[in-house]
């Protein structure tokens, strides 16, 4: 953990030092050890991926090469609606090259695809080739990050293909395929056809956003995503059913006790599922528990619960040190050392229905902590709807692996009974999607400080403390501390961020008691959503709950498409611009705490949508700032001629991204800035900002700032000092690219 904070591997003469201690005698030798053993392992894991990593030099290189798609493609298809066929697909996988000298593994996307692929099939893609990189926002998803844990050391575009046929090997992967292709089969374009997949071989390609939307909250993602849960309920359905069966025989049980039999069957079983899955981390995680806690129960060892979950973290994390990374590791943990904490017979026992509840109120309020952490929210109707769903999937899902058994043996008697259980489930999958919609205020949106979250955490568990523990009542003060605001608001004036949201622009203004989002970032439909996935995490994260006020500048969808999912989850008090019934009107003005707000422009007749866009320029005692959108010459040029004073700032947004179409040379002498800031993405096809725009800056002694190799920027000032903070430097990490 300690390794995995740093921003860069330290050199390989920091493993030299930390031998000394390790020779002498000392009581914290043993401790001191192990946390060595843990760096090193990090240390050589961590270097092993990045020295496969494709260079930023080589980018967008076009290479030819030959390998094999390595998953279960995730694929979207795009229907003509005159003739209801589908016209072409896009695809996302993970290919393997047969080339050593490339990254082992690679993210590919395949737009506009005429084919249809299959997981274990070689092609020779021509590929172009970018090395992993993302957005970089506090509070935001880590893209970077993902890819990092997940092996991924490059990602690509197919610019043409060849199939090449069938590859050696991954016969695994290919009887997954095959099986997805025969549920599709038995139950043709049924609406349960995607969770008898999700349940059975961890094939997640038929559920839609909308899907993961409702699941998330009705906080029953944990029983989709094939992990922990899944795999217990496949275990302990074939530990229960053998154990009866093997005491059936007398003779049997003189061999081996039905005891040990059930644990035996309840092994292979989580096996046998776990590699159906896929065996991917989070199933090949909640197995190898499993496999550790059958082991101590076997041996007797589970007469100290804790040590045989400290066992199996310890060698899950010899395996793989960057599971720390991963949501589910802490998640799946978190939750069995809450099970084992509540039903180790510390407690008094109630009646069966009472403790179910006990233990899904102290799981929800446990593991509360964790999802706001790593998810900026959790559901509100979670642990009732959990009561319910539990159950449920507790008996679908042996249900729909023994319906599936059954049709393979027999499609006479099976059909029937998986027609029966995908009814079942897509019943529940409307019935969720119903909750999540008509059920007010599901889920709570908040992403306390570090602090706050484990005086949470510790004062659930002294809420679930046994009845002799004294203050048991003070845990709830603990629990209350998540309802701390995180972020502080300037004292005064006001404080400017400029969010990473790939090309597109969302800005952040916050006064004392008032804040304003300028734009909401692009949204792409059934894709990426810079509303959902950037601009609220970053206000949750910073402490802000509501906005005063959200100025949309003009209709295009890199500025406008993540406004939807920004009213979606927080309120807005007032809205101008594009997406507003009140536009933007020059001259339209107003203060908030010492803080002056000024609009120079707007949408005319005899403007384009650009040069009708939105200006904003912003005033205190000592700082000024002009946000002018994407207007471009035409508009420059009037806002020059009617006022050039009124456009002087500090600090300025570079209009339309830095386009070869704005920031004449006469708009640039009127603002006169400090600071420009781009928001553009990282070497994206427009090429923003263009190389002599930055150089008319240049020429002007502005610092110059770009998004995409900064990450979100704040700007403040400090001191009669504007400082600017580069969160792609403040939040680095060993996975991290480094801006230039």
């Amino acid at each position: 953990m300690a390794l995995l904070q740093l921003p860069a591997l330290p050199s390989g003469y920091w493993l030299f030092a930390t031998v000394p201690p390790l020779l002498l005698r000392w009581r914290g030798r043993p401790y001191y050890a192990g946390f060595v053993l843990g760096a090193v392992l990090a240390a050589w894991r961590v270097h092993g991926l990045l020295e496969q990593r494709w260079p930023v030099e080589r980018i967008g290189e076009e290479l030819l090469v030959t390998g094999v798609i390595a998953t279960l493609p995730q694929g979207a298809a795009e229907t003509d609606d005159s003739v209801g066929e589908v016209v072409d697909h896009t695809w996302r996988f993970v290919f393997v090259p047969d080339d050593p000298t490339l990254p082992r593994r690679i993210r590919v996307s395949w737009y506009r695809s005429d084919q249809v692929i299959h997981g274990g099939e070689c092609w020779r893609l021509r590929l172009r080739l970018r090395p992993p990189h993302g957005s970089l926002n506090p509070g935001g998803f880590d893209y970077e990050g993902w890819l990092f844990r997940q092996g991924i050391a490059a990602t690509a575009t197919v610019r043409a293909a060849e199939f090449c046929g069938a590859a050696s090997g991954y016969r695994l992967l290919r009887l997954r395929q095959r099986l997805a292709e025969q549920f599709a089969a038995w139950l043709p374009k049924h609406p349960g056809l995607p969770l008898v997949a999700a349940l059975t071989i961890g094939d997640t390609s038929g559920l839609r956003d909308a899907d993961w939307q409702n699941f998330r909250l009705t906080g029953t993602t944990h029983l989709v995503a094939i992990s922990g849960f899944n795999v217990a309920i496949i275990a302990g359905s074939a530990f229960f059913l053998l154990r009866w069966l093997w005491s059936c025989s007398a003779w049997l049980c003189l061999r081996l006790p039905a005891q040990k039999a059930g644990l035996v069957a309840s092994a292979l079983s989580a096996l046998i599922y776990a590699l159906l899955a896929g065996f991917e981390p989070p199933v090949a995680r909640a197995a190898f528990m499993l496999l550790v806690l059958v082991v101590a129960t076997w041996t007797r060892g589970l007469v100290q619960p804790s040590r045989a979950l400290a066992w199996a973290w310890l060698l899950i994390l010899v395996g793989d040190p960057l599971a720390l990374l991963a949501p589910g590791l802490w998640l799946s943990f978190g939750a069995v050392a809450a099970i084992f904490y509540i039903g180790a017979g510390r407690l008094r026992k109630q009646a069966g229905w009472r403790d179910a509840l006990k233990i899904q109120l102290m799981l929800s309020l446990v593991l509360a902590p964790l999802t706001l952490y790593w998810f900026q929210g959790t559901s509100l109707i979670g642990p009732l709807v959990n009561l319910i769903a539990v159950p449920m999937a507790a008996v679908l899902t042996p249900a729909v692996l023994g319906a599936l058994w059954l049709t393979a043996l027999a499609p006479t008697l099976g059909l029937p009974v998986l027609h029966l259980v995908a009814d079942v489930l897509a019943w529940s999958r409307v019935g969720l999607g119903d909750l999540a919609a008509y059920l007010p205020q599901t889920w709570f949106a908040a992403s306390p400080e570090p602090a706050a979250l484990l005086l949470a955490a510790l004062g659930a568990l002294l809420l679930f403390a046994p009845s002799g523990v004294p203050l048991r009542a003070f845990g709830l003060i603990g629990l209350a501390a998540l309802l701390l605001p995180p972020g502080r608001a300037p004292a005064a004036g006001f404080e400017l961020a400029v969010l990473d949201v790939g090309q597109g622009l969302a800005v952040v203004v916050r006064t004392a008691e008032h804040t304003l989002l300028f734009d909401a970032g692009p949204a792409l439909p059934g894709g990426f959503d810079a509303g959902r996935a950037i601009v609220v995490p970053y206000l949750l994260r910073s402490g802000i709950s509501r906005l005063d006020r959200m100025i949309i500048s003009h209709g295009d969808l890199d500025h406008a498409g993540g406004a939807a999912a920004v009213h979606e989850l927080l309120p807005v008090i007032e809205e101008l611009g594009a997406l507003s019934a009140h536009a933007c009107r020059a001259g339209e003005a107003w203060d908030w705490d010492g803080v002056h707000f000024e609009l120079l422009n707007g949408p005319a007749p005899d403007l384009s949508d650009n040069d009708g866009a939105c200006v904003l320029k912003i005033t205190s005692a000592t700082l000024t700032a002009l946000l002018p959108a994407d207007i471009e010459a035409i508009s420059e040029r009037r806002l020059v001629e009617d006022d050039g004073e009124a456009l002087r700032a500090d600090v300025l947004l570079a209009p339309h991204h830095g386009s070869r179409t704005s920031s004449s040379a006469a708009f640039i002498d009127a603002v006169q800035p400090r600071v420009v800031i781009h928001s553009a993405g990282w070497h994206h096809r427009f090429r923003h900002p263009a190389p002599e725009i930055v150089a008319r800056y240049e020429a002007t002694g502005a610092v110059q700032y770009q998004t995409a190799e900064s990450g979100a920027l704040r700007v403040s000032l400090r001191g009669g000092t504007i400082e600017v903070q580069e969160w792609r430097r403040a939040s680095a990490r060993v996975w991290s690219s480094k801006p230039p």
